[in-house]
């Protein structure tokens, strides 16, 4: 049999996706046994395949672009209708299963690199969606804003892990929390993370995880305010700390005698491994690694590796990666499409968003086959395109990497300001009239 081309392979296996979480019909759909239980023009399956592959345009053209101009192509209420039986759940299924059937292990120095960030994403006015509506005051218009959390493989270029929350009263903690406790990702993973992500709790649930981890300090106030380390500009120094939820006279003099080390958990703070009451104790070992990124300018980070194999200059480079979650984020947005959403509807919301986090993933896997030298890079919007139009078969699966090879731009490393282009003053025209 022949093999196939392996944009077919990854095709392929959004539809195996697909139908493995199709086959759980209860978890897809809103009312089992009445929604899609009648063939339809808009199946399942072909609902799913058309909310990751939809671009910008209308649902009219959309629709047109994937059925056909014909006075047979399904309307944009019906499509609506349709998306309307599908829970938001079984998109969040889809990009876990597509991610489990394709994603490789691709690592650093025999480490798997996984930054986490978050973005704030601006949905289209809606009052009425107690969702994601914020009104910071009577006299203002409300706006509508979600924040996304993302875990993004640093090495692969794809989304491996998403937690969705509305802008007001989100908690970035939990939803690092809630990534890290569902991934099935082991072995050697480090984890990189800015500043927002700084807490015991964060920390406990890697180092239960048996996960690596580089965070980057709060300078002024949070952990560092109150660790014994050295008045020097860098340091690199090992850290023990002993949480405790209880003041007994069993805690209270080590708490006092011992404030370096041990540290008392106040009631309203979350701490999993410790509940409420509980006289246990547990210990967090990590180190506190401070180390200059300009001229009289430092960072310090938290980490759980270890000094003889990550010394500070390694550790700087490896955070200096975590610059990737940053830029798959404008590609993400303007790209892809997250910021320009067609729904005001919270279920159909948390659809897109997920839904454009499988066809970024679903791009880069097919992007990442071309062997290309390392002063050039592909150019995604071409390329995103390109793959687009081969989910929609438009495309032969032989000509995608060719077409995506003949796009390609040069990089330009170190270059830190756009290019200067000196203005063009406007120029007089004279007409003659004859």
């Amino acid at each position: 049999m022949k093999k196939k081309a392996y944009p077919e392979q990854v095709r392929t296996a959004l539809h195996q996706a697909i139908r493995s979480i199709t086959a759980d019909l209860p978890a897809c759909v809103k009312r089992p046994g009445q929604d899609f239980s009648r063939e339809r023009k808009l199946s399942l399956h072909t609902m799913l395949l058309m909310l990751v592959g939809m671009g910008g345009n209308s649902l009219s053209k959309e629709l047109y672009d994937w059925l056909g101009y014909s006075s047979e192509t399904a309307t944009a209420s019906a499509f609506v209708q349709q998306r309307d039986k599908i829970r938001p759940e079984a998109l969040k299924l889809l990009f876990h299963e597509f991610t489990r059937l394709t994603v490789s292990e691709n690592s650093l120095q025999d480490y798997r690199l996984l930054a986490v960030d978050g973005l704030d994403l601006r949905l289209p006015s809606n009052s009425n969606d107690g969702f994601s509506s914020i009104r910071n005051s009577e006299d203002s218009k409300n706006y509508n804003l979600v924040h996304l959390d993302a875990m993004y493989d640093l090495m692969g270029k794809v989304y491996v892990g998403a937690s969705v929350q509305p802008k007001k009263g989100m908690n970035e903690h939990k939803a690092l929390v809630s990534m890290v406790d569902q991934s099935e990702i082991s072995g050697n993973v480090i984890a990189i993370m800015d500043r927002g992500y700084e807490s015991f709790n964060n920390i406990a649930h890697f180092q239960e995880k048996s996960w690596y981890y580089i965070i980057r300090a709060k300078e002024s106030y949070g952990i560092i305010s109150r660790l014994s380390l050295p008045n020097c500009p860098e340091y690199d120094e090992e850290i023990t700390l002993t949480l405790t939820r209880r003041q007994t006279k069993e805690t209270l003099p080590l708490l006092k005698a011992y404030p370096h080390r041990y540290r008392w958990i106040q009631p309203h703070t979350t701490f999993d491994f410790i509940k409420p009451k509980d006289s246990k104790f547990y210990d967090l070992h990590f180190r506190a690694v401070r180390f200059a990124i300009a001229d009289g300018v430092y960072e310090t980070v938290y980490t759980n590796l270890n000094a003889e194999d990550f010394p500070p200059e390694k550790i700087k480079q490896f955070y200096n990666l975590r610059w990737g979650i940053e830029t798959s984020f404008k590609e993400l947005k303007y790209a892809v499409g997250l910021a320009s959403l067609h729904s005001k509807k919270k279920d159909f919301i948390l659809q897109e968003i997920f839904a454009r986090l499988i066809l970024y993933n679903y791009s880069f896997i097919i992007m990442h086959h071309i062997s290309i030298s390392e002063d050039l890079r592909v150019n995604f919007p071409v390329a995103l395109n390109i793959c687009r139009q081969f989910l929609r078969e438009l495309i032969p699966a032989v000509q995608v990497l060719k077409l995506i090879g003949k796009h390609l731009s040069p990089i330009r490393p170190g270059r830190q300001f756009p290019r200067y282009q000196n203005p063009i003053s406007a120029v007089g025209f004279q007409y003659r009239i004859i």
